[in-house]
C-alpha cells in the first residue's frame, strides 16, 4: 500500500468515509494481455479479414497505450465491416474518435463523432463525447450546443451542467460558471460529485477556500472517496491554499479534529512531517480523538525525525489500541533498530515476527525483515523474503529494486536484470523508480530523461527531487546529487530519516553523508525537520 492510498484509508475510517484505491498488477496484467493478443493475432493469421477480430485487437492496442497500432486496426475493421452492421460501425467510429483524442487530435475525432452520431443520432453517450471533445478543442458554442441537447433530454445530467460551467469558465464568464455547478449542487446534495465539479470550478477560478469547502462536504455525503482523493491531487498543486483553509475551518469550527488530521494526513504525504506533528500532538493533547490511527501517524513523524523514543512510546500506544493494524509493528521495528545503529536488530525482529503473526504477507513487512537480515549478513536468508514479497505485490518497485541489487550482490547477474527489467514495464511516475532500473541496466539515456521528466514537475515536499538526488548518487554524481538534495530540501522535504539515518533501504544517500558540506545542507534546513512549522 502506497503512502497516499494508506492515508486516504485511514482518513475514511476516522471520517466515516471510504475511500477505495486500485492498484493494478503490472506483471500478471502483462501476462494477461500477451495472451489475449496471442489469440487475436492467431485468428487474424487465419483470416486476416475477419472485421471482429480487428475491432477487438483494436480496443486491446488501445487499452495498452498502442495508439498507432489501434489506429491500423481499426481503420482496416471499418473498411471490412458491412455498411447495413451499424451497430458495429458505431462503435468502430467510436473507437477510432477515442484513439484521435488520446492523440489530441480532435479534429479527426471530432469527424468520427459525427459518423457515429449519423449511424445513431439518439446516442446521448455520443453527444456527450462530442460535447466534451468540443470543449478540449476551444470549439465553445459547439460544445454548449452539445451539452444543452444533452440538458433538452435529460434535464437533471448534472456532468452536462458541470460541462456547461467548463464552457463559461473559458469564456471567462465566471459567475455563471459558478452558476451552473449550483444547479447540480442544488439538484442533488447527496451526491460527492457535484461538490467535487464545483471545487474543480472553484479552483480554477483560484478560490481555494471555497474548492476545500466543497471537497469536504463531498466527503461527508455517500462514500466521498473521490472527494478526499481530489482533496489531496488539490494539495499537490495548491499545497498552502488548501493547507490554510483547512487551518481555518478548524479554528472556526466546535470540532477541529477533522480539519486537524486532514491537514497532518495532507502533510504526511507531502513529506512535512514536522508540521504534521502539530496537528496531530494537538489532536492527543485535547483528546479529540484517540484511535490507533492517530497514535501510528505520530510515531511515523517521530520515526521520520529520527526521534525513536517518541516513536516507540506511540506505536505501543497504537499497537494496544489495535494489535492487528500491521503497520504500527513496521515504525516501531524501525525504530527500534535505528535507535542503537542496529543493536537491538534482536528486539525489531521480534516485533516483526510478531507482524507476521497477524498478516503473513504483508508485503513492507518482508521487505523490511529482508533489509535487516542483509545488513547483517544473511543475504541467502535476505532473498527468501524478497521473494515472498515480489510474489505478492510483483509490481511493487521497491520490492523488485531491492531484489535485484541483492542478486547483483550475489552475482546472480542474469536474474538481477529480469527484475530491473520488469521495473521498466512500469509506469513512468516518480514512485515507479524506473530511472533507478534504466540506470542500473547501463540505459542511461533512459535514465536521464526519467530524471528530466520527473523533475519537471515541482511536487510539495520535493520527493521527485529527492529520488534524483538517489539516481545521480548511484550513478556516482555526488555533486549534482547534492544540487538535487538542495532542491528537495528548498521543497519542504522532511524526511531526516531518510537523509541522514536509514541504513537499511537502496533509496537512502549513503554516499553523501560522509561530506561536511551534505551535513551544512541539512544542518541550513532545520526548519523541515521541527514540530510546529
Amino acid at each position: 500500500m502506497n503512502a497516499r492510498t494508506f492515508i486516504l484509508s485511514t482518513i475514511v475510517a476516522l471520517c466515516a468515509m471510504s475511500a477505495v484505491a486500485q492498484s493494478s498488477d503490472a506483471v500478471l496484467r502483462d501476462k494477461i494481455t500477451n495472451a489475449v493478443m496471442k489469440v487475436y493475432d492467431d485468428e487474424l493469421t487465419k483470416n486476416p479479414n475477419d472485421y471482429n477480430t480487428l475491432f477487438a485487437r483494436a480496443h486491446q492496442h488501445f487499452y495498452n497505450g498502442e495508439y498507432v497500432s489501434a489506429l491500423a486496426d481499426v481503420n482496416q475493421a471499418i473498411l471490412l465491416t458491412p455498411k447495413n452492421d451499424k451497430e458495429l460501425r458505431f462503435d468502430e467510429h467510436i473507437l477510432r474518435a477515442r484513439i484521435s483524442d488520446a492523440r489530441m487530435d480532435y479534429t479527426s475525432a471530432l469527424a468520427d463523432l459525427r459518423l457515429a452520431q449519423d449511424l445513431q443520432p439518439k446516442s446521448l453517450a455520443c453527444t456527450d463525447l462530442i460535447a466534451k471533445t468540443n470543449l478540449k478543442a476551444g470549439n465553445l458554442n459547439a460544445a454548449e450546443k452539445a451539452f444543452k441537447t444533452i440538458l433538452r433530454r435529460e434535464s437533471m445530467n448534472y456532468d452536462a451542467m458541470y460541462g456547461l460551467a467548463q464552457v463559461e469558465l473559458a469564456r471567462g464568464n465566471n459567475q455563471e460558471a459558478i452558476a451552473q455547478v449550483d444547479k447540480a449542487v442544488a439538484l442533488f446534495r447527496a451526491e460527492p460529485q457535484v461538490y467535487v465539479n464545483r471545487a474543480d470550478i472553484y479552483s480554477r477560478q483560484g478560490n481555494t477556500d471555497a474548492a476545500v469547502n466543497d471537497l469536504l462536504m463531498g466527503m461527508a455525503v455517500g462514500d466521498g472517496g473521490v472527494a478526499a482523493q481530489r482533496l489531496f491531487e488539490l494539495s499537490d498543486t495548491h499545497y498552502a491554499g488548501v493547507m490554510q483553509s483547512l487551518a481555518d475551518m478548524a479554528d472556526k469550527s466546535s470540532d477541529p479534529g477533522t480539519y486537524r488530521y486532514l491537514r497532518a494526513n495532507i502533510a504526511m504525504d507531502h513529506m512535512h512531517f514536522g508540521q504534521a506533528l502539530r496537528d496531530l500532538n494537538f489532536i492527543k493533547r485535547n483528546n479529540l480523538y484517540n484511535s490507533h490511527g492517530l497514535y501510528y501517524n505520530i510515531a511515523k513523524c517521530y520515526l521520520e525525525l529520527g526521534r525513536y523514543d517518541e516513536a516507540l512510546a506511540n506505536a505501543d500506544q497504537a499497537i494496544a489500541k489495535n494489535p492487528a493494524f500491521p503497520e504500527s509493528y513496521l515504525v516501531k521495528a524501525l525504530a527500534l533498530f535505528n535507535a542503537d545503529d542496529g543493536n537491538n536488530y534482536e528486539a525489531a525482529m521480534q516485533v516483526l515476527d510478531d507482524c507476521s503473526a497477524i498478516a503473513p504477507q504483508y508485503v513492507p513487512m518482508l521487505m523490511t525483515k529482508a533489509a535487516m537480515l542483509a545488513e547483517k549478513g544473511n543475504e541467502k536468508e535476505a532473498l527468501g523474503y524478497l521473494n515472498a514479497a515480489v510474489a505478492n505485490e510483483p509490481d511493487n518497485a521497491q520490492a523488485l529494486l531491492i531484489r535485484g541489487l541483492l542478486l547483483k550482490k550475489l552475482d546472480y547477474d542474469n536474474l538481477a536484470v529480469k527484475d530491473f527489467n520488469t521495473m521498466t514495464l512500469l509506469s513512468d511516475e516518480v514512485f515507479d523508480l524506473k530511472g533507478l532500473a534504466l540506470s542500473e541496466l547501463g540505459r542511461d539515456n533512459e535514465a536521464l530523461k526519467w530524471l528530466n521528466d520527473i523533475t519537471k514537475v515541482q511536487m510539495p515536499g520535493g520527493e521527485n527531487y529527492y529520488y534524483a538526488a538517489v539516481l545521480m548518487a548511484m550513478r556516482g554524481d555526488n555533486f549534482k546529487a547534492m544540487e538535487y538534495v538542495q532542491k528537495a530540501l528548498d521543497n519542504g522535504f522532511g524526511s531526516l530519516y531518510q537523509l541522514k539515518y536509514d541504513i537499511l533501504s537502496p533509496l537512502r544517500l549513503e554516499s553523501l553523508r560522509n561530506d561536511p558540506a551534505y551535513d551544512l545542507l541539512i544542518d541550513k534546513a532545520q526548519r523541515n525537520f521541527v514540530e510546529g512549522l
